[in-house]
């Protein structure tokens, strides 16, 4: 969580990663934290420490950056050195943060957008996370050495998506080409639960074969599924649901609510 803002300086600092000018230490500190995959070595150069040091008046701090690019440092060590000396962000934020950067130095192009993709999924942002998803996967013949492991990571993530916006068939879809792309049976099972739920018999039967589900995990799957559901029916918040939805005119009230909910999400 930001604290409030500090110094700010009448004469703006251009960065051309995201085509902005910013005028604070702050909002410099605001583009490193949220855009971690546009950060790279170049962006620690002196333009950016004497703007630290002569506009914002941080003079050690510019110093201490100044310092680690000579010296080499890595780009996680001076991201975390940036943001720790500012003091913006919380010791809960500086952890995530510090998660989500480990050997970012040697991160693909690929690797470094899954962390902004991977943020925008935790916030609900869905679509701004699934256009990322996409470059990524649309990406992945132009690598030169491509990680199976890791693109289906990320289709699965895509499969998930749509899984919580109801969109099955485009889940299920996702969720074979992760198999597709490496045989992990979490991605097999998700398809069997995608099947089961759409009510499609010839889908789960094409599942059962593709994925040599045996009768034992099928009916495991499907005790899961009908103990979910149970556990959502007996639910008070539920019951209360079902009561106000039968009220005249209730109905339409809440499907334009969802739909204004939907929209929001998507922006």
């Amino acid at each position: 969580m930001l604290k409030v803002c500090g110094r700010q300086s009448q004469i703006p600092y251009y960065i051309e990663a995201i085509d902005v000018n910013v005028y604070s230490l702050e909002e410099i500190n605001y583009f490193v934290y949220n855009h971690v995959n546009l950060v790279y070595r170049e962006f620690f150069c002196d333009a950016l420490f004497e703007y630290i040091e002569k506009e914002l008046h941080k003079e050690d701090l510019a110093g201490t950056l100044r310092k680690m690019e000579q010296g080499g440092a890595s780009i996680q060590d001076m991201i975390m050195t940036l943001l720790n000396r500012s003091g913006y962000y919380s010791a809960e934020d500086m952890s995530n943060i510090s998660s989500m950067i480990l050997d970012i130095d040697n991160m693909s192009r690929g690797q470094r957008l899954t962390v902004e993709a991977d943020s925008l999924f935790r916030e609900g942002r869905y679509d701004s996370a699934l256009h990322i998803y996409f470059e990524i996967l649309n990406g992945r013949e132009k690598e030169e050495q491509p990680n199976d492991t890791f693109y289906a990571r990320i289709a699965f993530s895509v499969g998930v998506i749509y899984a919580r916006l109801f969109m099955s068939r485009n889940a299920n879809a996702y969720f074979a080409k992760a198999y597709d792309l490496y045989p992990d049976p979490t991605y097999a099972k998700a398809c069997v639960y995608m099947s089961i739920i759409n009510h499609d018999d010839e889908e789960l039967l094409r599942t059962i074969i593709k994925y040599r589900v045996t009768d034992d995990a099928l009916e495991a799957i499907k005790k899961r599924i009908r103990a979910m559901e149970m556990e959502i029916e007996r639910e008070d918040e539920t019951k209360a649901f079902v009561e106000d939805f039968k009220r005249p005119g209730r109905s339409e009230e809440i499907l334009e609510y969802w739909k204004n909910e939907y929209y929001t999400m998507l922006s």
